[in-house]
């Protein structure tokens, strides 16, 4: 019996070293031996601990015992390199840029691993002798080795309270502190120890620090024994999300990594082992210690202790992972955070924005014919600015177009009317997805009609272009849209209540760029759309004062093509469903007022809005995943509870100017909020005059205004042209004189 367990613990781990071949590869090593001439005589040196800064441009090393030879013999070091690319360490510098000289500070204990506050602020390392201890110092500024200071240690990590996480006895003098690492709040702080003898005792431990990152306030909260899997502990390191956390090894022959894979974020309560990868298969190390993951996972570093007898040559080795944090077939893990997540989280975004925006244009074009329904030419132009930055204000409906009023409209009467948009905004990072700047321009020409009950209907068609860029190192979402819009609005009954009602479909063709840790990912993508919406709305005159109570129902349905992408990485995507599904009741409330100078109305509204429908499934796969695992995340969105409300004026003036403003705040409960204002500037022109100014945004933009004027049948026009994005350099004027026979 004793013989079969042993052969198959020995197939356990086999066959996930051998299957590991397939998602680690090296791909460089690079020596990072400051004295490689003199083998120091008490056999110092090895990388024991690796840390990169945010953006990958700054290695920092701290060396095992490192005795620096020489005039300063005798002192400790953590060492800083630079980087010229990104978490490549082909590009270092040739030597040391700064360092802290622990040493210096009082301590000469041999030091393991290398950790940093999430601010840079702080470094940590462990240590071991009679006794064990994390030690802490701090900087002056983020990542500044130049002024470092011892700040604290821990309390001493081999009395019971902080040892005994389980059952059974507890070897202290056979406990040897490695390794550590921190919970992204630096709440948390957990601690490799390596045992010695018959009994190795191998666990990593969890502790709660009351203050972040004070080591004083430490307390035993679990912790995860290792024994049977990891002997010689060196080094731990967390995956970005928490989930995940890798520990180093050598014992034997072999040179291992062992994974494990946690139930919840930096919690130990619930663990898996996936297996270990031996990477002496892969790569001649000697002394597998140090280990960091570059930022998006899809880089991994190894620090080597070597010497051949006569010199030291530590090296740190670098490899290329097929999916992110992971070294394991079979075990790519889930969409969870960063760029990749940002991405799948815009795809859903521009979905939901075009059917809101496609349906938005049409009740304003409805909203706006009412309330000029006694003009003759119900023709418009109109440019909106909006900045979804809560900083920023928005101009939302600019100038409005009407010509020739007071004649009588015949039913069969076509009006043409057309309106642009330019959209900026930006959306913060979150603790699953990286920040999304967003650009929007689209166009919108429309026609409509009276329809025999005084009502309308019309058919509007939009073309927008979407630029999304995800994150800090360049993924972009580039989408085209194409939306046809049917809209109608009908009295219900006396011209007081009305019903308008959307139905529309749409096209997508979505560009994606992932920039991942300096590897690009490239894709294509198409989608369909239909939407449509019901507003029940009526107005209730009392003299000067209106209350206009409405009601609303939007629904939409988008479906996305499957696709693969290409390049190192790479994921497949299957179809999937975007739904859109919101129901609104406002309140809204207009008091006329007037004069001999001008015409005013106050108006305000509040609206509640349900959003019922905030979330999107996901199933993806990776592309070098042999195994085939199939993932199937689900991304929410917005809150199911919102209130918008609102407040504005609208002022006319004489000679046919008007005002208007607005100002409205939207909050999402749970989710923040945002304010808005709206101003809008009006000019009625005189008749057989027509005025129009349109932008339309391209890969320039470009702006037109356009002065037209009938004269006994003949149809003359001024022109003037501009682009935006190169002001006073790249004008067009222009004067027609046209007649249609």
């Amino acid at each position: 019996m004793n013989y079969l367990k042993k052969i198959l613990l020995v197939l356990f781990f086999f066959f996930p070293i051998s299957n590991s071949f397939a998602v680690v590869t090296e791909i460089d090593n690079q020596s990072f031996s400051v004295y490689e001439s003199v083998l120091p005589t008490d056999g110092s040196g090895g990388i024991g601990g690796i840390h990169f800064n945010d953006d990958g441009k700054r290695v920092f090393i701290i060396f095992v015992a490192h005795k620096e030879l020489g005039s300063d013999s005798g002192n400790l070091y953590v060492e800083e390199f630079t980087l010229s690319t990104p978490f490549d360490i082909s590009t270092k510098s040739t030597s040391y840029v700064s360092r802290c000289n622990i040493k210096s500070h009082g301590i000469s204990i041999v030091p393991y691993d290398l950790e940093f506050s999430s601010d840079g602020k702080s470094l940590f390392y462990a240590s071991w002798g009679s006794s064990d201890y994390i030690y802490r110092y701090d900087l002056t500024a983020p990542y500044n080795l130049t002024d470092c200071a011892y700040k604290h240690r821990s309390l001493d990590l081999d009395t019971t309270d902080l040892q005994k996480f389980n059952s059974g006895s507890v070897p202290h003098n056979k406990n040897r502190a490695r390794a550590v690492s921190f919970s992204d709040d630096g709440r948390k702080v957990f601690v490799g120890f390596q045992g010695v003898g018959s009994n190795y005792n191998t666990k990593v431990l969890e502790y709660n620090l009351s203050t972040p990152y004070d080591l004083t306030t430490i307390s035993l909260n679990g912790g995860i024994d290792l024994d049977g899997t990891v002997v010689n502990l060196n080094s731990i390191v967390f995956s970005s999300d928490g989930k995940r956390f890798f520990v180093t090894d050598h014992q034997g022959t072999e040179r291992d990594v062992t994974q494990v894979s946690l139930g919840s974020s930096f919690d130990t309560s619930s663990y898996t082992i996936d297996g270990r990868s031996d990477l002496n298969a892969i790569s001649g190390i000697d002394q597998l210690k140090a280990i960091a993951f570059s930022k998006n996972g899809l880089k991994m570093f190894i620090g080597n202790d070597y010497t051949d007898g006569t010199h030291l040559d530590d090296r740190i080795f670098e490899y290329d992972l097929k999916c992110p944090f992971n070294i394991i077939s079979g075990r790519c893990p889930e969409i969870t955070e960063g760029d990749r997540t940002g991405m799948a989280e815009a795809q859903i975004e521009i979905a939901r924005r075009t059917i809101e925006h496609s349906t938005n244009t049409a009740l304003n074009r409805l909203k706006w014919i009412r309330r000029n329904k006694d003009n003759q030419n119900l023709t418009s132009q109109n440019i909106k600015l909006s900045f979804s930055n809560q900083m920023l204000a928005s101009l939302s409906e600019a100038v409005k177009i009407s010509t020739k009023p007071k004649k009588k409209i015949k039913n069969q009467d076509v009006f043409y009317w057309s309106e642009g948009s330019i959209s900026i905004g930006r959306v913060g990072d979150t603790d699953i997805s990286s920040t999304k700047k967003i650009g929007t321009n689209a166009i919108t020409i429309g026609a409509d009609k009276f329809t025999k009950n005084k009502g309308i209907r019309g058919l509007a068609f939009r073309i927008g272009r979407n630029d999304i860029d995800i994150g800090t190192e360049g993924s972009n979402l580039d989408t085209d849209t194409y939306n046809l819009t049917y809209y109608a609005t009908a009295p219900i009954k006396d011209d007081t209540k009305f019903i308008d009602t959307i139905i529309g479909i749409g096209a997508l063709k979505s560009d994606t760029l992932l920039v991942l840790d300096g590897q690009n990912i490239t894709a294509d993508r198409k989608g369909k759309q239909v939407y449509g919406t019901v507003k029940l709305k009526e107005e209730i005159k009392k003299d000067n004062f209106t209350l206009i109570p409405s009601g609303q129902i939007d629904l939409g349905y988008t479906l996305l093509d499957d696709y693969q992408e290409s390049g190192k990485t790479a994921m497949k995507f299957e179809k999937q469903s975007i739904h859109s599904r919101n129901a609104r009741l406002s309140i809204a409330a207009v008091e006329q007022l007037e004069n001999d100078k001008y015409k005013m109305k106050r108006h305000g509204k509040l609206e509640y809005k349900a959003d019922f429908h905030r979330s999107s499934n996901i199933k993806y796969s990776y592309v070098s995943d042999t195994a085939g695992t199939e993932h199937d995340t689900k991304l929410n969105s917005g809150a199911l509870h919102n209130l918008n409300g609102e407040v504005g004026i609208d002022i006319i003036f004489p000679e046919h100017y008007s005002v208007f403003i607005i100002y409205e705040r939207k909050h999402a409960f749970g989710n923040g909020y945002t304010d808005n204002i709206y101003i809008a500037f009006g000019y009625l022109p005189h008749e057989d005059t027509e005025y129009a100014f349109s932008i339309n945004g391209s890969e320039n933009l470009m702006s037109k205004f356009e002065i037209k004027k009938s004269i006994n049948g003949y149809d003359l026009s001024f022109n003037l042209n501009d682009d935006l994005t190169n002001l006073g350099n790249s004008k067009e004027a222009s004067i027609n004189l046209n007649k249609v026979f």
